[in-house]
């Protein structure tokens, strides 16, 4: 007897399940074949939500790479001491002593006048240039690497101040400084990113709706006869949900595709310029999760967008 039960309650499942999988098919399949039936209208609008959807990814992976570059750039907390042009190597030594002393200061490296201006011209490439001067214009530099526990930009700008204030010093550069003002700048685009996507999101939102509401007014009459036979508003519904899940996922397909073919064609001008500066930095594309969670998104956005209009035209059709 409970076997029996236990069978007829597998069934009801298995029909139940199998009922659910081929309306669901259905409607997924039959979405896609109108948006098929109009290739203009569906290609225009998919580029229209592929563009939309490209601009914040655009600045979201502009902003991904620099904040990995600023975060790959040695974080050196030495500070740099620019000396009296009048002194020489000579006049420094007592300073470098001095300096060497300081609890604060873990070593301390003098670069003679000669030493730079070797750097200097293999750095810059205007040795041709340098050659041509009659004497030496660079200073003598002290460079001070603190130790750990002053490595804080408070801490140290005490340092630097106190520094400055020697005679024999012209000025001071504090190497973190310009790091510094780079990640406000992120910290500030990270926000700009944040509100454009917002905008942009509510733009999606606005074109699927608008697109799913001309196919609900070509198919009013049609939409009538179901609820005249019984058809329930899920029912209804449930095609035009679709449809807003091919327009999210195509659409946002396309816009991954653009967002990637734009970071191929900077890749080399990128490396380029890296190169210029000694260091080596590639454009990255987004990580598996971010692709996963943006393909996601722009899904969320199209159904999302299906649902408010076409519920809100089911519910005037009540009134």
């Amino acid at each position: 007897m409970e076997s029996a039960g236990r069978k007829a309650g597998l069934k009801f499942i298995r029909d139940r399940l199998h009922t659910f999988l081929r309306l669901h098919g259905y409607a997924l399949f039959s979405s896609l074949g109108d948006l098929w039936r109009a290739p203009v209208m569906t290609f225009m609008t998919l580029l229209v939500i592929a563009v939309t959807l490209a601009l914040p990814l655009t600045f979201y992976l502009t902003l991904a790479n620099l904040q990995r570059l600023s975060g790959t750039l040695d974080e050196s907390w030495k500070v740099s001491l620019y000396l009296d042009p009048k002194l020489n190597e000579r006049d420094a030594k007592p300073l470098v002593a001095r300096l060497r002393k300081q609890d604060a200061v873990a070593s301390v490296e003098l670069i003679d006048k000669d030493t730079g201006l070797a750097k200097f011209r293999h750095d810059s490439g205007f040795g041709d240039v340098l050659k041509a001067l009659p004497e030496n214009p660079l200073p003598v530099v002290i460079e001070i690497s603190p130790r750990p526990q002053w490595e804080s930009p408070e801490r140290l700008a005490e340092l630097v101040t106190e520094w400055e204030k020697l005679p024999q010093v012209d000025f001071a550069q504090w190497n973190m400084h310009w790091l510094q003002r780079l990640r406000a700048w992120l910290q500030l685009a990270e926000r700009g990113v944040v509100m454009l996507g917002a905008l942009l999101s509510l733009t999606v939102l606005l074109v699927v709706g608008n697109t799913i509401r001309l196919e609900l007014e070509n198919r009013h009459e049609e939409i009538e006869v179901m609820k005249l036979l019984g058809a329930t508003h899920r029912f209804i519904r449930r095609p035009f949900i679709y449809s807003g899940f091919w327009y999210g996922a195509s659409g946002g397909l396309m816009a991954l595709t653009l967002v990637w073919g734009l970071s191929i064609m900077m890749r080399s001008p990128a490396r380029s310029l890296a190169d210029m500066y000694g260091t080596s930095f590639t454009i990255d594309f987004l990580t598996f999760t971010e692709w996963l969670s943006f393909a996601g998104f722009s899904v969320a956005l199209g159904v999302m967008g299906a649902w408010l209009v076409v519920t809100r035209h089911l519910w005037q059709l009540r009134v």
